[in-house]
């Protein structure tokens, strides 16, 4: 039974945040809706059990995805990026990071002090994404046009991050 309903806090939340990303009615960029694809497969990787290998190599390639939300976006007041593609490529940074913790905790052996360090590390990302997510979701219903669809994803990616946290 923990095993299902950790897959699910997998699977579900992320499947939530690509059907969130492609229904925006702001016409989504690819740059926005491959790292989401990515990291639904990422997710799906432990659930199927692909195998380490496989899940290392999801987790790598969500890692360098992660920056595409980001990069070449202008806002209309000359700053690089709108929060909510900031929020996206943080969610692939610190997913990919629990993947890659996961799995290379196994590959570490004897090297436990590297293990303490990266668990610490990443409970610092964790933190500051949740943290981040609550002002995100305070900015957006703060906005005239209230895009419950960025709301929804912005909680379906913080539900995936504290589910996944819980679970390791």
């Amino acid at each position: 039974m923990h095993e299902t309903v950790a897959d699910a806090m997998l699977v579900v939340p992320q499947f939530a945040s690509v059907c969130c990303v492609v229904g925006d009615r702001y016409r989504p960029r690819p740059g926005v809706i491959v790292p989401a694809a990515v990291m639904l497969v990422a997710m799906l990787m432990p659930v199927v059990h692909a195998g380490a290998v496989w899940t290392l190599f999801a987790a790598t390639l969500l890692l360098l995805l992660a920056p595409l939300p980001v990069m070449r976006r202008r806002r209309a007041d000359g700053r690089r990026a709108e929060p909510m593609d900031v929020h996206r490529a943080l969610s692939a940074v610190v997913m990919s990071g629990m993947l890659l913790m996961g799995h290379a905790t196994g590959v570490a052996g004897g090297h436990a002090g590297h293990g303490i360090a990266l668990s610490a590390v990443l409970g610092a990302g964790v933190i500051g994404y949740c943290a981040f997510s609550g002002w995100l979701l305070r900015h957006e219903w703060a906005q005239e046009d209230r895009r419950a669809v960025r709301s929804g994803e912005v909680f379906a990616m913080t539900v995936a991050v504290v589910g996944m946290t819980l679970a390791m």
